[in-house]
Parts: C-alpha cells; structure tokens; sequence
C-alpha cells in the first residue's frame, strides 16, 4: 500500500475511534463504577461497626470487580495498539463488535443478529483485522441508514475463506431519538480503504455489504475479552 493510501487508512481509524469512544467511556465506567461502589459500601459498614462476616462478603467482591475491570481497560488498549499476530474465532470476535458498536442501539430502534454456524463460529481469523472491519461495517451501515432497522449478519465458511456478510432491513421500531453523527459519516469507501488495507475483499449492493477473509493458518491465538 502506498504511503497516500496508508494515510487514508489511518484516517478512517481516526474516525471509527472516535464513533467508538462513548461505548469504550461507558464499558470501561461501567466496571470502575462496580468498583467503586463495593469499596464505598464497605466503608460505610466499617463506619458503622458491621457485622464482620458482612464485611467481609462486600471486601471480598473487590478483586473480581477490579480484575474485570482490568480486563476491560486491556481490551480498550488493544483497539488503540493492537497485536497484529493474534488471531481470534469469528463467533467471538462479532459479538464483542456488536456490543461495542451498539452501545446506543436500544435507543436508535436498531436490532442486529448474528447466524454464525459452528464451524464458522470457530473459524479463526487475523483478530486486528477482524476486529476492526466487522466494528467499521456495523458503523457503515447505521450510518448510511440512521433509522431503526434490523442487521444481520451471515457467516460462511468456503476452504480458506471466510465470509461475513451483512444486511440491512428498515424497522418500523420508533426511536427514542435521532441520533446525530459523531465527527463523520463512514461511508463504503472509507471501508473499503480499510480493508484494502488488511487485504480483505469487500463489496457492496443495495442494502448488504460483504467482507471475505483469508483464514488464519499458523498465528499465535490472542486473549479474547468480553468488551
């Protein structure tokens, strides 16, 4: 890829980052909070010379919230920095995606599903690449159609070669609110710069988009999280 279209590339980051911002602020705030509030509560129970198997329960709680929300700042590095060697199972991956690109869904009226087979579902794929094509393509499509509508998204496996494909259908779900865009609108071109710059092939009709990857063979499994 030339430096030109390298540039291009690392523009469309910048975008899909900061569209992801709000869903990284409030998965990560989401685990500081669970934090917070158990240290808050066994201060207060400390204060009021509680029961010490009270006590204890609530201290206790501690480690795991903080592990979890280590965890989450792991994961929220990895999108800034990731490790080109990982690999990660399809099925995995675009749940993490979903989750991430639809921190404001419920309120958009936006409904989205994911037909993964099992073998798909377990297919391994380059996890930076992944990642970040399936997240741009979630962002593609709400921003092209802001309305509620449905997405799914269909998963087939073919020799070396995986396939996500997805679809989107206008809702007759009211949203809570309209959303305006956040810093700009991604288009299919811009996606199509970022996979041009994984090489991963994608293409697009009318209300579908399709991405086709080559199946990792022989990369290092990377550590999967839930955010």
């Amino acid at each position: 890829m030339s430096d030109v279209l390298q540039r291009d590339a690392d523009s469309v980051r910048y975008i899909v980052l900061r569209k992801l911002a709000s869903g990284m602020r409030h998965a990560l705030m989401g685990e500081l909070q669970t934090v917070e509030f158990f240290a808050e509560f066994a201060n207060r129970l400390i204060d009021k010379d509680a029961e010490q198997a009270k006590l204890r329960e609530c201290i206790e709680k501690i480690p795991a919230a903080t592990q979890a929300a280590a965890r989450t700042s792991h994961s929220m590095i990895e999108w800034l920095r990731p490790d080109e060697e990982a690999t990660a199972p399809v099925g995995d991956t675009v749940r993490q995606c979903m989750k991430l690109a639809g921190d404001d869904w419920g309120l958009r009226g936006i409904v989205a599903t994911a037909d993964i087979p099992g073998e798909a579902s377990e297919t391994k794929l380059a996890k930076a690449a992944a990642r970040e094509l399936i997240v741009a393509s979630l962002l593609t499509m709400t921003d092209a159609h802001p309305s509620p509508m449905d997405i799914e998204i269909l998963a087939r496996r073919d020799r070396d070669e995986l396939e996500l494909r997805f679809v989107g259908r206008r809702s007759e779900r009211v949203a809570t609110f309209t959303p305006s865009t956040v810093y700009h609108t991604l288009t299919s071109q811009d996606l199509g710069v970022l996979a041009s710059d994984h090489g991963v092939a994608c293409s697009f009709d009318d209300n579908a988009l399709s991405l086709r990857f080559p199946v990792a063979v022989g990369a290092a499994a990377g550590g999967d999280s839930d955010h």
